[in-house]
């Protein structure tokens, strides 16, 4: 076909340039033998046919593989013609002699179990999966986490096009869950299974579940006592008589929540703590750190480190970015031993201005900054090392976190937990 005018289309036109592997077949007859020689050497019994003209091509196409013992399904949606009559007559009485015809419905229900009908961007999102043009896709299935927000920035980026969802499964207690139409993996999906690149981490849970990072946090973490079904797991907190046990609150923390003050209990010594717990409930206990570092006016503070963890393709490559701005969180009350409020105790008011800005703190900032790099470093390092997190063969991870730091008056900081899908963006000032 070369020197024949439109022979170099598929080459300059970006939307059908063919992709790696796909095959090109030129008609040079009536008859579209090269089709069926192509099929043949690549084995393959059964076809979705789609195309125009309904009259003319696809009725050929129809005919002459059936002759061949193929299997033909024509998609009613994706056949067209330039005459709208003989285009329904096709369909309806000529094309139903060499092959099913099915609907667009049909065919999805075939690939990925879809149920309901097929909305307008579903219809155009197939034609997609037949001939993608130059558009990354995005899919959001509205899992928990950042996905959704990654999404809206990847959209507003350009480049990118939203793809739409069908229900994957459905939970009895859960409710149902979604995943991209048709099963497709997308360039990014908030469901790891669907995506090329994955937005969690493999492992995810050794640094999300408070008793289970207790491993490597190691010397980090303030002494941490555990409660499994009732009973204390390993050691157990010190009695009331013993010389500073009454002298800080006591923090009774669900393990595996991060629900802020919301899951978290404060009793003055440790004979109270076996009041406030939950038999079917695991939980972490800890004693509040001796000379928190302070403001300048007396108020509790601790820091929200933003860091975003990154694994390559080949499952072994691991690289941690900190980010410099964090966020620091200063109770709205100054702090007393004796005070047990949760405006007091847990800091989770969050400061509008940079630690560096912040007046009656921004002193601390440099020095603070180095040890939470420093110490975050070492415990994703030992999370690594450990083989708790993991790398995904052939698909690149990442995922942005936050973790707990409270410094001290002795240049100490001390490490109370992760937060993995932790607030990314204030709402801005009016």
């Amino acid at each position: 076909m070369e020197g024949w005018d439109g022979s170099n289309m598929l080459s300059t036109n970006p939307k059908i340039a063919p992709r790696d592997n796909d095959h090109i077949v030129w008609r040079s007859k009536h008859i579209p033998n090269e089709l069926v020689e192509l099929l043949k050497n690549e084995s393959i019994n059964k076809v979705y046919l789609v195309g125009g003209k309904a009259s003319v091509s696809v009725q050929i196409a129809c005919q002459v593989l059936m002759d061949e013992g193929i299997e033909v399904c024509v998609i009613r949606e994706c056949v067209q013609d330039d005459n709208d009559e003989r285009l329904q007559a096709t369909l309806d009485h000529v094309l139903p002699v060499f092959g099913s015809i099915i609907t667009l419905e049909q065919l999805m229900e075939v690939w990925g179990g879809l149920g309901g009908s097929l909305s307008k961007d579903s219809q155009q999102s197939f034609t997609r999966l037949i001939s993608p043009d130059d558009m990354l896709l995005a899919c959001d299935c509205g899992r928990r986490g950042h996905g959704s927000r990654f999404i809206q920035l990847l959209i507003e980026r350009g480049g990118w096009s939203m793809y739409p969802t069908q229900i994957w499964y459905e939970d009895f207690v859960k409710g149902s869950f979604n995943c991209p139409l048709g099963k497709k993996v997308v360039d990014f999906c908030d469901e790891p299974e669907f995506s090329k690149v994955a937005m969690f981490l493999n492992g995810r849970e050794y640094l999300d579940e408070k008793d289970k990072v207790i491993e490597f946090v190691g010397e980090y973490m303030p002494t941490t006592y555990c409660i499994e079904n009732g009973k204390w797991v390993g050691d157990e907190p010190p009695t009331d008589d013993c010389e500073g046990a009454i002298d800080a609150p006591w923090f009774i923390k669900e393990s595996d929540k991060n629900l802020g003050g919301a899951a978290i209990e404060i009793v003055s010594k440790p004979s109270e703590i076996m009041q406030h717990i939950k038999n079917d409930q695991r939980y972490v206990v800890q004693q509040h750190i001796r000379k928190p570092l302070l403001t300048d006016d007396g108020r509790k503070t601790h820091l929200k480190f933003y860091v975003l963890l990154i694994c390559e393709e080949d499952g072994i490559t691991w690289t941690l970015y900190t980010y410099r701005g964090a966020l620091l969180c200063i109770s709205p009350t100054p702090w007393s031993p004796t005070d047990k409020s949760h405006d007091t105790q847990i800091t989770i008011h969050r400061h509008p201005e940079k630690p560096s800005e912040t007046e009656g703190w921004k002193q601390h900032w440099v020095r603070v900054y180095e040890k939470s790099k420093q110490g975050t470093t070492e415990i994703i390092g030992k999370a690594i090392d450990s083989g708790k997190l993991k790398g995904r063969k052939n698909k690149k991870q990442f995922e942005v976190f936050s973790c707990d730091w409270m410094p001290d008056e002795n240049g100490n900081i001390w490490m109370f937990e992760f937060n993995m899908s932790p607030a990314v963006a204030q709402e801005s000032p009016r």
